[in-house]
């Protein structure tokens, strides 16, 4: 680096900030684009020198450019701003997310001594409280997943290439979605590329866990928020910066806003913290509210976006209750599990958590499905080797949810028929049919089963009792009554033979030491399809220079890294690594009764001099495209909040389990305990009587989160918990509560009451009903409050 130059955007050590890129006055006609460079000089001397800005477009052609002469003393560093003009710019959009870049050069003499490209994307946008998000006018529904910023792979970890993350990229992209969440710390440099070339608005946090923080570790958290805004800060993908993954104290709330102020002051961003409702500090503060499974707003004057949204887990393996098992039902930890859901079910039950928590109300910005991609990050299935949240397993191989989210989300007509077509004689069972259509036709073997035009939660078209021939099933979509898109899936025949199918970066197989190659392992019939019940164990040779590094079952402990691996609902997928020798590797499957497959790979020469390289990570390239207009939206009925979560006692009340919970006033017996179950209280101790309380869903019981239950006290006030005594106490309550000797028999149940005093004002926060195993019929808690009298 020549001692004059521009510097690096690398806040922490260096204290340089790099260059900063913004936009004015952004239209389809021109667009004001200003630079500041900051241009350091290391030189003993004063130098002059010329700043050249320009504007380059996606074809390379230089589309504006500036000129302005500097003169910089010895030693010093100085910020330049310089402002450009495009005319007619292609405006960045989520589904067409047009790039420029800005290169930034140093001239003295006539000589270019240093240059810096920046990335640069034109938009106008905006979160309205009342109508959602729109971009350059154009109004989006924003859907897509929170993903860890690792990213982490079976077999792999977090040590990716970098077309490997673009490979996940691509499917969320294919998959229609338009939004990312990363939790609960920033996404790399190759993602946020990512997100600017694949039009994904970005929710950008700093690092945070799943608390406020002090001391030490705010002091950390602070100085990498700053550096995060400093390297960031110049990607058009990035919409919102979160502030932390729980609410802060009225101090930490002016650090972030300074930093933004200080480092981002021209961007227009907007702020929020995840969980700021669980403190009054947070008002005045946030300019957007970031909610987690709530089904009600918290903050009505501030736009909306949900963070963390359906965290049921489901494992891609097993089908359907009508399908054979595969150590999944049968599993022994399957009592333990907070979800016991097929595959079927937890696609079919995608639409009903968008559709009703964010989809159909026309205020909300829209969210994020919590997570993409299956993962070691807290699942609550013991049958399970990750949490199977994700759309796609570990491996990124797409579950009947990636594809039924696909047909909700993708702007083209879609249609998709949830499960297979291999069924045993006599089955009779509900086929459900996702479709972004307003119609949809259902044939058997060409015969109509029937025609619905009336979707559950948007998108779920059913049909009943339909009864399985072996042939094929064929699904119609219709808009208008005119048939816009058709699936048919077939009977697949006998297992007949294995099927190696490589998948490699865009520019091959790199012998880089790194680079990795996808083998994916099928079985399929003697017509080449994929059976789709098939499972077992398939034995793997590998020979060249390579390393194995396998794949995994999802149900079993110990599968990764192995030489053998079981077929989940007809394929599986594993990976290896190349070394720093290029060459032919060889590997052979083999399964017990059908075919062999062979397959030959050649990993390509890589060069590197002092271990080094000039080629930079290989990624996918040339992948904009303009996306249409959604084809049909759903019918939205009117908004209608229904009962408002809103009380004097539980001021900011949410709830962020799976079912609904609501409040109530005016407790006394022969009121319902449950949202979800005809249970009324009968004998109550007196003291019960009057108060507010939280209806609670039962189906919950098993479930936990650490914020499972939040709310601010209204008024200084007795908070009650009433436990299922055949549950172990969770830790929140044996922290903060007390046993009054009181019991409720709720239906046979012995329910201990549980009190404390809360001060107006006090944040309460209550957690899962046990934080370990729970009896699988046990109770919920339920919550009550009254009003303290002197």
């Amino acid at each position: 680096m020549d001692p004059l130059h521009v510097t690096l955007p690398l806040y922490d050590n260096l204290e340089t900030v790099g260059t900063y890129v913004y936009t004015d006055n952004t239209s389809e006609k021109s667009a004001d684009v200003t630079v500041e460079a900051e241009i350091q000089n290391e030189y003993s001397q004063n130098k002059n020198l010329t700043l050249v800005t320009q504007i380059v477009d996606n074809d390379g052609a230089v589309v504006a450019q500036s000129f302005k002469d500097v003169a910089i003393p010895s030693g010093q560093k100085l910020k330049v701003a310089t402002t450009t003009n495009v005319q007619n710019p292609q405006l960045w959009y989520t589904r067409n997310p047009y790039m420029y870049k800005v290169v930034t050069g140093i001239k003295e003499s006539d000589k270019v001594v240093d240059t810096y490209e920046s990335p640069l994307g034109i938009r106008n946008f905006e979160f309205n409280k009342d109508t959602g998000f729109s971009i350059n006018g154009e109004h989006v529904k924003l859907h897509g997943w929170g993903q860890k910023p690792t990213n982490a792979w079976v077999g792999l970890g977090a040590a990716l290439p970098d077309w490997l993350r673009d490979f996940t990229f691509k499917l969320m992209d294919d998959a229609g979605g338009n939004f990312i969440r990363w939790g609960h710390c920033a996404g790399s440099p190759a993602e946020v590329d990512m997100g600017d070339k694949y039009g994904f608005v970005t929710l950008m946090p700093g690092v945070s866990g799943e608390s406020e923080d002090e001391g030490e570790t705010w002091d950390i958290r602070y100085k990498a928020f700053k550096d995060l805004i400093v390297y960031y800060r110049n990607h058009p993908s990035i919409f919102i910066w979160e502030g932390g993954n729980w609410a802060e104290s009225e101090a930490h709330y002016k650090e972030i806003l300074n930093a933004i102020e200080t480092f981002d002051p021209k961007g227009k961003r907007l702020m929020g913290n995840r969980r700021a409702d669980v403190k009054n500090d947070s008002d005045g503060y946030v300019s957007i509210e970031i909610g987690t499974e709530g089904w009600e707003r918290e903050y009505p004057d501030l736009p909306i976006i949900e963070s963390e949204y359906n965290r049921e887990e489901s494992p891609r393996r097993i089908w359907d209750k009508y399908s054979p098992d595969d150590n999944f039902w049968n599993h022994p930890n399957i009592s333990k599990n907070t979800y016991k859901l097929s595959s079927e079910e937890f696609a079919v039950r995608q639409a009903d958590h968008w559709w009703n928590k964010m989809g159909k109300k026309p205020y909300h910005s829209g969210g994020a499905n919590w997570v993409f991609s299956d993962g070691p990050h807290g699942g609550r299935c013991p049958t399970e080797v990750t949490r199977a949240s994700g759309e796609v397993d570990a491996v990124r191989l797409p579950k009947e949810a990636f594809y039924a989210l696909k047909a909700m989300w993708r702007p083209e007509p879609q249609v998709h028929i949830v499960g297979h077509w291999n069924y045993t004689p006599e089955t009779k069972k509900t086929i459900y049919v996702i479709s972004n259509c307003a119609s949809v036709k259902l044939y058997v073997n060409d015969k109509l089963i029937g025609t619905n035009n009336a979707p559950e939660n948007g998108y779920v078209f059913k049909f009943d009792q339909v009864a399985w021939e072996t042939g094929e099933i064929k699904a119609e979509a219709f808009i208008d009554s005119e048939l816009k898109t058709t699936q048919t899936k077939e009977t697949a025949g006998e297992p007949e033979a294995l099927k190696l199918t490589p998948i490699t970066g865009p520019k091959g197989w790199l012998a880089d030491g790194s680079d990795i190659a996808l083998i994916d392992i099928e079985v399929v019939d003697a017509q080449g399809r994929r059976c789709p019940l098939a499972k077992g164990r398939v034995d793997f040779t590998i020979s060249g220079p390579a390393i194995w590094r396998g794949g995994y079952n999802s149900g079993n402990p110990n599968s990764t890294n192995n030489l053998y691996l079981d077929i989940e609902a007809g394929i599986n997928r594993v990976a290896v690594r190349s070394t720093l020798e290029a060459g032919n590797v060889t590997i052979t499957a083999t399964k017990a009764g059908i075919l062999d497959a062979n397959l030959e790979l050649n990993s390509m020469a890589f060069e590197i001099k002092n271990g080094l390289t000039t080629m930079l990570p290989q990624v996918y390239e040339n992948v904009l495209s303009k996306e249409p207009l959604p084809a049909h939206t759903p019918e939205m009925p009117k908004y209608v909040p229904g009962i408002k979560n809103r009380s004097e006692l539980f001021k900011k009340f949410s709830y962020t389990g799976d079912g609904k919970a609501m409040l109530r006033t005016n407790m006394h017996w022969g009121k319902k305990a449950y949202t979800d179950l005809e249970y009324n209280y009968t004998v109550l101790p007196k003291f019960l009587n009057g108060a507010e309380y939280v209806r609670t869903p039962n189906s919950d019981n098993r479930y936990w989160a650490r914020d499972q239950l939040q709310f601010i006290a209204g008024k200084k006030m007795h908070i009650y918990v009433l436990h299922d005594d055949t549950v172990s106490r969770p830790e929140f309550l044996l922290q903060d509560y007390n046993d009054t000797g009181d019991n409720v028999n709720m239906a046979g149940v012995s329910m201990s009451v549980f009190h404390r005093l809360a001060e107006e004002g006090e944040s309460i926060i209550m957690a899962g009903n046990s934080d370990g195993d729970a009896p699988e019929n046990c109770r919920m808690y339920t919550v009550m409050a009254k009003k303290f009298k002197k």
